[in-house]
């Protein structure tokens, strides 16, 4: 059996598959239809999940997203990240950074092993960690982590390049126990990869810490090697949960009866202004245009409730949210029209539009043409825009297209995505490769710096200075962070817990119906 699982590991291992993109790329994602009501009576089928058999199952090097949607069933990580982005511990006992906050040292919780029995040490952390820096999925998360050793058995250090007082945020990294070439690494998770016959399971991990009673002792994986084996091994019950985001370019038609139950993400749906030139470069401006978009609206009618609106670049669950600074930029057309006219611009009886100085408020929008969301968004962000009096002019161009317009600044506003990282910070999008517009801002820049630092309840504080500066000065309009959906065929468990980055979190938990 071992020989077999090696074998069909080996060619898991040996090819990769475009799943998962780096974290700061704005992304293309046309919506998926709304989830269908449940229609008829569970049928009696075994839960199972999917794998791409061509695809890499290691969990830090491969880029399957179906694969990835399997790792928090089979390894763990220092810490992982609840529903409010709080970094939990899981194998890490403690952590604490160094005084000048370039490094932050942990210990390694006691009596964690492998699947095979092999006890976790630091040294697995660090080589896990440090694979990971170069890793697709996670070097840009870690690009400020200049290193990582294992002092003993027991204890690791991370070297940073910039202080970060929240980097537990960022390590719900899996950490393996390397194999032999051609094997799947080990895990400390509550399931194991294992081979019988020609077919791959899921199978409880007897050397588990704490060993919880899970709903079942073995899953079977089922081999899906395209869209259409996906949907069709969903669709048949031959797969009986599956992960999705109602928006995205790569979201799935199934069409079976099935439940949802959303987890939250940080993939920001926001608009960015051109700050240098133009009429975006005024903060009045952009403070108005802030305040004529309906996130509500929007996340309701365009997501159909798939997103969590927000008007600042953190989520809105996260306790470092000030809900006080986002109500400066919320939905308010008459603030919206108050501070244009405090900018100057007036509105004209004979065509209705706002002029300054004979000169109309005209801008253009940019957004991609193969993201049907992204074109709803626009086109409802446009029409409140032209309600105020603006002149809206919407470019909607392929995606090499618009991604060229962004990097030239052909544009006043533009539809963007970004998948910032579990700290939320927002860098990428001020002061990193993503600030399209050219935003400049000293004190935004000083206040970030200090909040991205700033340790335990300080940094509670230090994000509301942020905050408050951010919707003074409006750089991005943030308008919503997507959810992700976790769909299982219907009535076959209840007590669902998806997280973004497990989609099975507290599986243990879960209440099954009799018979499956």
């Amino acid at each position: 059996m071992r020989r077999w699982l090696s074998l069909l590991l080996a060619v898991c291992l040996g090819l990769s598959l475009t799943g998962c993109r780096p974290q700061a790329d704005p992304e293309p994602s046309p919506p998926e239809t709304a989830s269908p009501a449940p229609s008829r009576a569970p049928e009696s089928v075994r839960f199972s999940l999917a794998y791409e058999p061509a695809a890499s199952l290691h969990p830090i090097t491969g880029e399957s997203q179906v694969n990835q949607d399997l790792t928090g069933l089979v390894y763990q990580g220092l810490y992982e990240l609840d529903n409010e982005f709080v970094p939990q511990p899981v194998l890490a006992a403690s952590g604490a950074p160094g005084e000048d906050g370039y490094s932050w040292t942990f210990t390694i919780k006691s009596g964690a092993v492998f699947s095979d029995g092999t006890p976790l040490t630091a040294q697995h952390a660090a080589a896990s960690l440090n694979t990971a820096r170069t890793a697709a999925l996670y070097a840009s998360r870690l690009s400020s982590v200049t290193g990582v050793a294992a002092a003993d058995d027991a204890t690791l250090t991370v070297y940073l390049s910039a202080p970060n007082g929240n980097l537990p945020a960022l390590l719900d990294i899996p950490v393996v126990l390397e194999q032999e070439a051609g094997n799947a690494p080990l895990g400390t998770g509550c399931y194991q990869y294992e081979l019988a016959g020609e077919r791959l399971y899921l199978q409880a991990n007897p050397h588990h810490q704490g060993a919880p009673a899970l709903p079942w002792s073995t899953i079977p994986l089922t081999a899906v090697s395209n869209a259409n084996e996906r949907i069709a091994a969903f669709d048949s019950g031959n797969v009986t949960a599956v992960t999705t985001e109602f928006s995205s370019a790569y979201a799935l038609g199934y069409s079976s009866s099935y439940e949802t139950c959303d987890y939250p993400t940080t993939s920001l749906l926001y608009v960015g202004f051109k700050t240098g030139a133009g009429a975006c470069q005024s903060a009045a401006v952009r403070q108005a245009f802030s305040k004529a978009f309906d996130r509500e609206g929007l996340v309701q009618l365009e997501l159909s409730g798939h997103g969590d609106a927000s008007g600042l670049p953190i989520s809105p669950l996260h306790k470092e949210y000030d809900g006080e600074a986002a109500a400066l930029l919320g939905y308010d057309l008459e603030g919206a029209a108050a501070l244009l006219a405090q900018a100057g611009y007036e509105r004209s009886e004979e065509d209705q539009l706002l002029y300054r100085r004979n000169t109309p408020l005209a801008v253009t929008l940019l957004v991609n043409s193969d993201n049907e969301f992204r074109q709803a968004a626009a086109g409802a962000l446009a029409q409140s825009l032209q309600g105020l009096g603006v002149s809206v002019t919407l470019n909607t161009l392929p995606w090499e297209d618009y991604v060229k317009a962004l990097r030239l600044g052909q544009f006043d506003l533009y539809i963007g995505e970004v998948r910032l990282t579990g700290d939320f910070d927002p860098s990428p999008l001020l002061t990193g490769a993503l600030n399209y517009g050219g935003y400049e801002n000293w004190e935004l820049t000083q206040a970030l710096g200090s909040w991205k630092s700033a340790q335990g309840e300080a940094r509670v504080q230090a994000a509301k200075a942020l905050w408050a500066r951010f919707a003074q000065d409006a750089p991005i309009s943030p308008l919503c962070f997507k959810r992700g959906s976790l769909l299982v065929r219907w009535g076959m468990v209840s007590g669902l817990q998806p997280t973004r980055a497990n989609p099975f979190y507290r599986m243990e938990e879960w209440t099954t119906t009799s018979n499956r």
